[in-house]
């Protein structure tokens, strides 16, 4: 065996174990999750003329800003394993959900996705932080907002307020949580139509 036989054996076998060795290891599963839709609320009770509401914007906490979905241990540790992630725009799928069920809420209240399709200046608009959207150690879901109701034209605020919602989790599995998460999301979308209906009748 000469020299240069050696040497591509000497290459050719490490890329042959490698190449056998990658068949065994595959990459795990990725697991999309998306926020599921309630059955469509009962419109809540209203006397006055309704006005335009515009959702948004909706912003995340950073760490909340990602595809993963977050578990939070005690007051300082984030979990966020790659195997379990949102399916689309995190963000988005908030504001759309809030924006279904306002709508729903409010009928025949006009709810658009802020800054509307129009330009009118007849309206309100609710812009809302999201500060936290997580599992928790007591198997459970936390959501806890910050929003500001305005007035379109004249841009001055009406309200503003801090909501918290701690939702049971059914088990441990991120299906659960994302569910717990969903039906959060709505206790937050009702606090907030019953706040817009009471400021109106005031």
């Amino acid at each position: 065996m000469n020299k240069a036989t050696i040497s591509f054996l000497s290459i050719a076998l490490p890329l042959g174990l490698l190449t056998t060795l990658g068949g065994c290891f595959q990459a795990a599963p990725v697991r999309q999750y998306i926020l599921i839709t309630e059955p469509a609320p009962q419109a809540l009770h209203q006397q006055a003329e309704p006005v335009t509401l515009l959702v948004g914007p909706v912003k995340l906490a950073s760490h909340l800003d990602q595809p993963r979905i977050v578990r939070r241990h005690g007051a300082t540790r984030i979990d966020s394993l790659p195997g379990h992630q949102w399916a689309g725009n995190l963000t988005e799928m908030i504001n759309n959900k809030l924006v279904a069920e306002l709508g729903a809420l409010l009928k025949p209240y006009p709810v658009f996705t802020y800054p509307g399709p129009t330009s009118s200046l007849h309206g309100k608009k609710v812009a809302i932080d999201i500060l936290r959207f997580e599992g928790t150690e007591s198997r459970s879901a936390t959501i806890e907002a910050r929003w500001i109701l305005s007035d379109i034209g004249s841009r001055s605020i009406i309200k503003t307020h801090s909501s918290v919602f701690h939702v049971p989790l059914a088990d441990d599995s991120y299906e659960a949580l994302t569910t717990a998460l969903s039906q959060g999301l709505s206790l937050l979308g009702q606090e907030m139509a019953a706040s817009i209906l009471s400021e109106r009748s005031e």
